[in-house]
């Protein structure tokens, strides 16, 4: 599939689902920045160049590629380390001048083998670099997880997430279920705002006890990532099989 600004469009929807089109704009040096998420818990991975030799090889393969500007050629991500990215979708912005690659990466993105590039801090103070490279990852999940941990390291007087940990997984655990049930029976009377509110309870208490388990929640994000796409009513009786 070769898209080239002149001939091809990429077709996108509004806001009042009317059919628009974007082309695509690459500079004057024929290079276009591509952005690389990862699909499955869109933590911003790296970002790189492309130019329409390297799109193209990355539509038809499935594999990223990019365009090295220092070394002038084309290179396919993680061909030397084995660090590939899996492209998933490929998206482009508005202007049609950027790229967002969804990708799920074997191993990791950056080449000092962090999980991604983006592991330093800029404040308005200083540079700083941050201990487990994970701080511009993830959304809301993950910085409830980091505060669950945090409490179970450092435990706080007046803190909830310090009384579930100090009571141990009995205490968590308690809670999961009780919560568990709460969700049954608010989505049984079908009220909106009452699952929602379960829900977010729930899910609250779950990352508690992945806390004190130390199981980050990129684990079960890689874990749903396999099975995406696989139909869980041929799964289901092969996994009561292997019991």
């Amino acid at each position: 599939m070769t898209m080239t600004p002149e001939r091809d469009a990429v077709s996108r929807g509004t806001t009042d689902e009317r059919p628009a089109t974007v082309t695509l704009r690459f500079d004057e040096h024929g290079l276009i920045p591509a952005v690389v998420q990862d699909w499955r818990d869109g933590a911003v991975l790296m970002v790189g160049y492309m130019t329409q030799e390297s799109l193209d090889r990355t539509l038809q393969t499935g594999e990223v590629h990019f365009w090295s500007r220092s070394r002038r050629q084309l290179w396919k991500k993680g061909e030397t380390s084995g660090h590939t990215l899996r492209c998933r979708r490929l998206f482009l912005d508005c202007d049609g001048d950027t790229l967002l690659v969804k990708a799920e990466p074997v191993g990791p993105t950056c080449h000092t083998e962090a999980r991604t590039c983006f592991w330093t801090e800029v404040t308005s103070r200083r540079i700083v670099t941050c201990q487990d490279g994970e701080e511009a990852n993830g959304g809301i999940v993950d910085q409830l997880y980091a505060v669950a941990l945090q409490r179970k390291h450092h435990p706080q007087d007046r803190s909830y997430v310090s009384s579930l940990m100090q009571g141990g997984p009995d205490r968590i655990l308690k809670k999961v279920v009780e919560e568990a049930g709460e969700v049954a029976l608010a989505v049984k009377n079908e009220n909106r705002e009452e699952i929602i509110h379960e829900v977010a309870d729930l899910l609250f208490h779950t990352i508690v006890a992945l806390g004190h388990c130390d199981i980050p929640m990129t684990s079960v994000q890689r874990e749903l990532g396999k099975r995406f796409g696989h139909s869980g009513i041929r799964e289901k009786p092969s996994q009561e099989r292997s019991r």
